[in-house]
């Protein structure tokens, strides 16, 4: 072994002096789960990342490998020249070359280089990939640094110079005789125009650049920008020195009874042994994969500066790490660097300035989280497999329950039938103070022993906790290490499942003391519920909750904890009224009472009126004050739009949920944002509702109605109540309200209904389709599990909602007309697409498909113009006229141009395809094939499917031939005719023909426009087959207005453009008709038309 160690400690050495494994002496930029930074200088190089020889012989002594206490120096003062690592630039998720690379790379350098110890091996490749990565992607930029003093501008020179000249004028003025002072006053009066146009001009100036400096943060980040635009505001400074914070450390993690066992609490009865004995086999690398895949691939890095990504993207790394710790698991240590918890303070209010303002952001190793993170999941499913949480009281980090809804939708309940019916109600909230810092690590290991935690997974545990430490950056200054003696890293993997079974502990011996209430539909409520550490206490008596809360007291004291008295609440009802004059203590202080101060619970207000109508209030006040930041947040509409779309709505989601807001109330909300997004869009007032939100119109926005959301969260809290996996919840007849106009209940069960009548109908056909054709299988109700039915009313409210939405529209006699539009393909606008337009195109667009551009027959009809003439020709000027029907416009070759400029791009799509097909294998058509009952179909791979069966690529000789410039001749040797068709496409050898014509008209009157040229070109289409000619004829239509006509896409298909490339053929068509028809609205007053 000796040789061993030899051997590894000069590789190590060798390796650090490569620059391979060395630790780069720069400080993290980024310490927080999110995006929060912390910055510190760099610190000199004169501490190594090495481990003195008597340090490591310690780490290596055979305590930690029995689970023996384990307790690092005592806040060593090294650590504070040890420097923080700077973050890598990765490579962005996409670059699979770079990723797959680096992933080679690492294998082949730590197959050659590991050795040693298994703990020396993990540290030594966290070093490695960190050092690799650095070395090859370099560091991230921090973005911030020290803002530059600007020089004062030109303007601003001549500004002071000018208030100088002012003020010596003045006194100039004073002392100046009666005939000099009016002169004087002239002067002072031009330097004062000077003065104020220069002011003005340097306003402008300011908030240009700001509106381009909150633009380009915006498009950087959208996300992060929303987040603090409309979150909380939170700053401030930590006023403490380093040594103050240490301090505080040494006070707020310390404990000098740790190494004292608990003992027993009388009241606590041991549970039952486990039925089913926990998991210590082997970790699996499927369990590996599992945690990496779920994990955020953004997390900030922890010491070992590696992020989840690079194990995502490396997967021969990945396996290397299960190997590894694989073993760590099977000889039950832990290695040191996982121990260490790197941190920040961050403000959890405005103007931040003493300790207690400000809250901490832990970050550990990556490769330890994953670690823990199985033994978790293992953990987890022990104590619930074993029923050793009780998921009726508490829900909080139990997967698969919605907690703060059940609990918070249970309470209310509870109060609104006790009101109703006069009962007796004592209610309790309480809140322990500063819970995940302080809870004793006896707590957590008596916990894991009397839950019968296996002595492997036991001694790993304990390991880890008496090894913590944790150090914070203040002010570009990290303080030494410290040890953590109680509470538990919130960034940790495992922690959460720990902090729960010691809750257990606490809450257990009050389930005894009394009964809760029972609700209206007989079900039997827990005394007590829980989330993680906030509880509430809920009986029919103030003498029950005195007995609980005695209990509490006991417990808490016995576990080192205390509760937070004046953070604690109670809510007494006696017959259904608030009564104050009972009090209620815990661990001897008051309990004071909502009537003083609301209290807010699991993201519930609940105050004295036992009510949400001052609920309801802040909710319309957070609604109208969200609209108002987007509006003053300097950025154009259409970055505003999506702030309300992925900023304001979702944050309005949970309040529209929890509290009880009435229809009516929420219709005004919704108008109001409506209002803003109209404005934000450019349109009129008066655009329909139906246009902005509407999923089957033949314009589509990516916008959604706050109301639609509404209903759509009513029913989605509803449904996930009815189906809860906790039997008392979903027995207990919870019932949402929502005023008196709809109801939540009634909606859903109009929903389920209408999914079982789908049931029961099965299958229809659709369109042309045959029996069989198309999609014919989907999800059926009765088969579908809870969360699938609970996705299913979601859509199933929405359908109705458009049902609602499609009848308004149909009822409306100018911005409805599209429902008239039976061959028009629908157009969805996406982001991207709104995010690169132009104002003045969205707003054309919409305006005309609604009929809201001041035409001469709509200012009339808005009271704006006496006459409703079209400038041209005088006749009525309506849209469909201007675009499509003056008889001046069309003898000026108005239209014509536009149809030139479609016909272009469809000439080039049609060209390209061309080129494509020519040189090729002539392939034969193929069609369809009828399959007889019992009969199996031919299959056709993907290349026959897209060649086969179009008609380009039955030859490899096609000459395409388009009407430009009204150039075209039929081709002769086909047949002789005068007719000129926009498109002729023809094969020599095969004497084959394909004819294209292309109309843009009004969208009204597409399918008049196939048919009239169906019909003009019917004798040309039969000559040529008199002649031998296989011909083929497609009138191709693409609407004025930018929509595509069905016979388009059919025309595209049967040529061979199918797919991604079909509907960018079409799209190109429809911007391209639009584009034309917006030009041609603006110069529809000009009498001359040129080009």
């Amino acid at each position: 072994m000796g040789c061993l160690k030899t051997q590894s400690l000069e590789q190590r050495t060798r390796t650090f002096d490569l620059g391979e494994t060395a630790e780069v002496p720069r400080q993290d930029d980024n310490h927080s789960p999110r995006d929060h930074q912390a910055r510190d200088r760099e610190q000199p190089d004169t501490q190594g990342i090495e481990p003195v020889p008597e340090e490591r012989e310690r780490m290596e002594e055979p305590s930690q490998e029995s689970g023996g206490p384990e307790r690092p120096v005592e806040t060593e003062r090294v650590g504070r020249q040890e420097p923080r690592k700077s973050q890598i630039k990765w490579p962005p998720s996409n670059a699979d070359k770079a990723w797959e690379q680096l992933d080679e790379d690492l294998e082949g350098i730590l197959e050659s280089v590991l050795a040693g110890s298994v703990e020396r091996k993990i540290e030594a490749m966290a070093e490695m990939v960190y050092s690799v990565g650095l070395e090859r992607f370099g560091e991230k930029p921090s973005g911030g640094g020290r803002k530059r003093s600007e020089q004062p501008n030109r303007r601003e020179r001549e500004r002071r110079q000018i208030r100088k000249d002012l003020k010596a004028l003045s006194n100039r003025w004073k002392r100046a005789e009666q005939s000099e002072k009016e002169a004087l006053s002239k002067l002072r009066e031009d330097l004062r125009t000077r003065l104020n146009s220069l002011s003005k001009a340097e306003r402008t100036r300011k908030k240009r650049k700001e509106r381009e400096r909150r633009r380009a943060a915006f498009i950087s980040n959208p996300f992060r920008f929303t987040k603090r635009m409309l979150g909380t505001k939170t700053s401030g400074k930590l006023t403490c020195s380093v040594e103050e914070v240490e301090d505080y450390l040494r006070i707020t993690h310390g404990d000098s009874n740790r190494e004292t066992e608990i003992g027993d609490l009388e009241e606590l009865q041991d549970p039952q042994p486990p039925t089913q004995e926990m998991d210590c086999s082997e970790i699996k690398l499927a369990e590996v994969r599992a945690i990496i895949r779920k994990a955020r691939a953004g997390s900030a890095p922890g010491p070992s500066g590696t992020t989840y990504q690079v194990y995502k993207k490396c997967p021969k790394l990945t396996i290397r790490l299960w190997k590894l710790i694989r073993v760590l698991w099977r000889k039950r240590k832990v290695p040191n660097s996982w121990k260490r918890a790197e941190g920040v303070f961050c403000p959890k209010q405005e103007n931040a300035e003493s300790i207690g303002q400000f809250r901490t952001i832990s970050l550990l190793s990556v490769e330890g989280k994953v670690f823990f993170a199985i033994i978790a999941r293992r953990l987890l499913n022990y104590m619930m497999r074993n029923h050793y949480i009780n998921t009726s009281i508490q829900k909080g980090g139990v997967p698969g329950f919605s907690g703060c809804l059940e609990h918070t939708s249970m309470l209310t309940q509870m109060l609104e039938e006790a009101r109703a019916g006069k009962k007796d109600l004592a209610i309790v909230w309480l809140d322990l103070e500063n819970a995940y810092g302080s809870v004793p690590h006896q707590l957590i290991k008596t916990a894991l022993a009397k839950y019968h935690i296996p002595e492997q997974a036991r001694r790993v545990i304990t390991q880890y906790l008496d090894g913590l430490q944790i150090r914070l950056t203040v002010n570009g200054m990290t303080t030494s290490w410290q040890n953590l003696e109680r509470g538990i890293v919130t960034g940790c993997t495992i922690s959460v499942i720990l902090f729960v079974a010691a809750m257990n502990l606490l809450i257990e011996p009050s389930t005894r003391q009394s009964r809760g209430p029972k609700t209206r539909s007989g079900v039997r409520q827990p005394p007590i519920r829980a989330f993680m550490d906030d509880l509430t206490l809920s009986t029919e008596s103030v003498l029950g909750a005195r007995h609980m809360l005695r209990s509490l007291d006991r417990a808490a004291t016995w576990a080192r904890m205390r509760f937070k008295a004046k953070k604690c609440r109670k809510l007494v009802l006696r017959k259904g009224k608030l009564c104050d004059m009972l009090q209620l203590e815990i661990q001897g202080e008051k309990i004071p009472s909502v009537s003083d101060q609301p209290v807010k619970s699991l993201g519930k207000k609940f105050d004295k009126t036992l009510a949400d109508v001052q609920n309801v209030k802040e909710f319309r006040k957070q609604a109208g004050e969200g609209l108002r930041k987007i509006e003053e947040s300097n950025l154009p509409g259409k970055y505003k739009l999506w702030c309300y779309q992925y900023g304001l709505l979702p944050r309005l989601t949970w309040p529209m949920t929890m509290y009880n807001i009435p229809l009516t109330t929420m219709e005004q909300v919704d108008k109001k944002i409506s209002k803003y997004i109209r404005k934000w869009l450019g349109v009129p007032p008066g655009l329909t509702s139906v246009g902005l939100y509407s999923t089957t119109a033949k314009l589509q926005l990516p916008l959604t109605s706050a109301l639609e959301e509404y209903k759509v969260a009513k029913v989605r809290a509803q449904a996930t109540l009815d189906n809860s996996k906790d039997a008392i919840v979903r027995e207990a007849g919870i019932k949402l309200r929502s005023g008196r106009k709809w109801s939540v209940a009634e909606a859903a069960e109009s929903a389920r209904s209408r999914l079982r009548h789908k049931d029961i109908v099965g299958v229809v056909a659709q369109g042309r389709l045959g029996l069989g054709a198309g999609t014919t299988a989907g999800q059926r109700w009765k088969d579908a599990a809870p969360i699938v039915r609970r996705k299913m009313l979601q859509g199933e409210i929405r359908r109705q909602e458009e049902e609602k939405r499609r009848a308004q529209a149909v009822s409306q006699g100018v911005q409805g007309a599209w429902v008239k539009w039976e061959q028009a393909r629908e157009r969805k606008v996406t982001w991207k697409e709104l995010w690169s337009w132009e104002p003045l195109r969205t707003q054309f667009l919409l305006k005309s498909v609604y009929d809201l551009l001041p035409t001469p027959a709509n200012l009339k009809r808005w009271g704006k113009e006496s006459e409703e003439k079209c400038v041209l020709c005088g006749k009525r000027g309506t849209l469909s006229h201007l675009l499509t029907g003056c008889a001046v416009a069309l003898g000026q070759g108005r239209y014509r141009w536009r149809h030139d400029r479609v016909l272009r791009v469809l000439a080039a799509a049609l060209e390209e395809k061309r080129v494509q097909m020519s040189g090729r294998k002539q392939r034969r058509l193929r069609f369809v094939e009828f399959v007889k009952e019992g009969g199996k179909g031919k299959r056709r791979g993907k290349s026959a499917i897209d060649e086969g069966l179009g008609i380009l690529a039955s030859a490899g000789d096609w000459d395409l031939r388009v009407d430009l410039d009204r150039k075209l001749t039929f081709p002769e040797e086909i047949t002789t005719t005068n007719q000129r068709p926009d498109i002729v496409i023809l094969s020599a050898k095969t004497r084959q023909v394909v004819i294209m014509e292309l109309t843009v008209p009004w969208e009204d009157r597409m399918e008049e426009a196939f048919e009239r040229k169906a019909e003009k070109y019917n004798e040309l289409k039969q000559s040529c087959i008199e002649k031998g000619w296989k011909t083929w004829y497609y009138p191709i239509e693409v609407g004025c207005r930018g929509f595509v006509g069905q016979s388009t896409w059919r025309g595209l298909g049967a040529v061979g453009i199918k797919g991604r490339k079909r509907k960018v053929v079409t799209k190109n068509l429809a911007e391209a008709a639009e584009a034309a028809s917006r030009w041609l609205w603006m110069k529809s007053k000009e009498h001359t038309w040129k080009i």
